[in-house]
């Protein structure tokens, strides 16, 4: 599971300075045993999870954010026998695997501002029951409505990004998954060795095919658009994360990408406002992609982290509707997470079926040959999770984009939360989605972003891009975000001298 530090910045910004966002809390300054020591001020340039990884005297994965271009430094690595490196835009770094000698070595350099843990990120943990069928979860948030309407939306051109472990081929999915990209280093291609992804896009946009109709997902004529970034495991570094997201962004208006499914989690608790994924998918919410998570299966009064954290996106917790249509007898999915985050927001924003649901199965993955007792024929499997209730949401958000394509993403969240179907449950936030009465809604228009404070890495990006003195005073819901880009920042003129960092 992925371990990153808890940092912290504060903007005060002369000309296109960061400064710490959190009073910054100093390192001990004492060696550690087993590591090389030296200049205790360099120490400050490496996060707690990499400090502890040098005491194991082992490669470390790690990315190197660096104060100014990336080419000099690349290049340094390469002289010291670094072979794999892999660039980070968001958060401009270079994600590598290093010895705790080329670490401390390369923590002392004026043109590195911080080495942080490129850990691996888990996907959400899947549940499997084979007790009974559950067909139910189109109906109980109204996806039928919206399939039977006067004008009938199933998702038709609209695309959403399956950030996972790969999609494999499926009758169901057949000629919409419209591109492949493989942002894992250490796995070839980008289909699914694990199961986790192929079943995340069958609920999303599953039309049935090969069970004539039983088992269809939310919005079964929507693209999908497969960014594999875990391996046969489940397992996925951070930077394979980030740079899918930013392709996702970087390539949305060519795919119509406007919604992006993440069935998963990091496992350190830290603030939204710190963590280098919450900027990610900050960054592509606020370029107008709405952005699905899953809440994690840890139960109740849990800790949120990222992306769940974060206020921006739309985190999703699991119920178990018992194969019914009717929401009284519903109860919450035992394993599903609740709670407050660190920053003290109340997640999940809503729940989704989660519990006994048949999708789509990856031929010879670790999920076809270790469940056999959970595979529904030879095309589907059967799951629970808060890793089955986000892609619910996700293809929910898809028929509402269809319904208006020139929706931003705050706006959506907004009218889903208007038009919800509220849970007597503790832990399901504002409820299920209502696909139909979201789409009929003709009342006032809310913007959920109003008043949210985004992660520091964007508004370091704000600044920066837009050649600002200091950090305005405004609200951030009215700023556009739509010439602001990662590329368009000349990062050799960023000063981070005035950067503190707390851990």
């Amino acid at each position: 599971m992925f371990q990153p530090s808890s940092i912290g910045c504060r903007l005060s910004m002369p000309r296109r300075t960061l400064a710490a966002i959190l009073t910054s809390t100093a390192l001990a300054l004492a060696a550690l045993p087993g590591t090389p020591v030296w200049a205790a001020s360099n120490r400050a340039h490496l996060d707690r999870q990499v400090l502890k990884a040098m005491e194991q005297g082992r490669r470390i994965p790690v990315i190197i954010v660096a104060r100014g271009e990336l080419n000099t430094l690349e290049a340094d690595l390469r002289r010291t026998g670094v072979k794999n490196t892999v660039r980070v835009p968001i958060g401009h770094g270079i994600a590598t695997e290093l010895t705790s000698s080329l670490i401390a070595h390369f923590s002392t350099r004026s043109d590195v501002e911080r080495i942080i843990y490129d850990a691996p990120v888990q996907l959400t943990d899947t549940a499997f029951d084979a007790s009974a069928l559950a067909t139910a979860y189109p109906a109980v948030v109204d996806a039928v409505g919206a399939w039977s309407g006067l004008a009938p939306l199933t998702g038709r051109g609209v695309g959403v990004a399956v950030i996972d472990s790969g999609i494999s081929a499926h009758p169901d999915l057949n000629g919409r998954v419209i591109i492949n990209r493989n942002f894992n280093t250490t796995v070839i291609g980008s289909d699914d060795a694990y199961g986790h992804g192929t079943a995340v896009a069958g609920i999303i946009a599953g039309d049935g095919t090969a069970s004539a109709g039983r088992y269809i997902g939310i919005a079964p004529e929507a693209n999908l658009i497969n960014l594999r970034v875990n391996d046969g495991t489940g397992a996925a570094p951070t930077s394979a994360i980030m740079n899918a997201i930013l392709w996702a962004v970087l390539n949305k208006d060519i795919f119509n990408i406007r919604v992006l499914n993440l069935s998963l989690l990091t496992s350190v608790q830290e603030s939204y406002q710190t963590s280098p994924i919450d900027a990610a998918v900050e960054y592509a919410w606020l370029k107008g992609i709405v952005v699905v998570v899953a809440a994690g299966n840890n139960g109740p009064n849990s800790a949120l982290y990222a992306p769940a954290n974060d206020p921006y996106v739309i985190t999703v917790g699991a119920t178990d509707d018992h194969g019914s249509l009717a929401a009284d007898d519903d109860t919450l999915a035992g394993f599903s997470t609740y709670g407050v985050t660190q920053d003290g927001l109340s997640k999940p924003d809503f729940v989704a079926p989660g519990r006994r649901i048949i999708t789509t199965l990856a031929p010879g993955s670790t999920f076809a040959l270790n469940y056999p007792a959970f595979l529904v024929g030879s095309q589907y499997i059967k799951l629970s999770g808060s890793s089955v209730a986000a892609p619910i949401m996700s293809g929910v958000a898809a028929l509402y984009v269809e319904s208006r394509p020139t929706v931003r993403p705050g706006q959506l969240k907004g009218v889903l939360l208007a038009t919800a179907k509220g849970l007597a449950l503790t832990g399901s936030g504002a409820g299920y989605p209502d696909a139909g009465r979201a789409i009929a809604y003709t009342g006032l228009i809310g913007n959920a972003d109003h008043g949210l404070d985004p992660n520091d890495y964007l508004k370091v990006l704000y600044v920066a891009a837009h050649d600002l003195a200091t950090l305005p005073v405004v609200s951030w819901d009215t700023v556009s975000w739509d010439s602001v880009s990662w590329d368009s920042v000349s990062w050799e003129s960023v000063s981070w001298d005035a950067v503190s960092w707390s851990d």
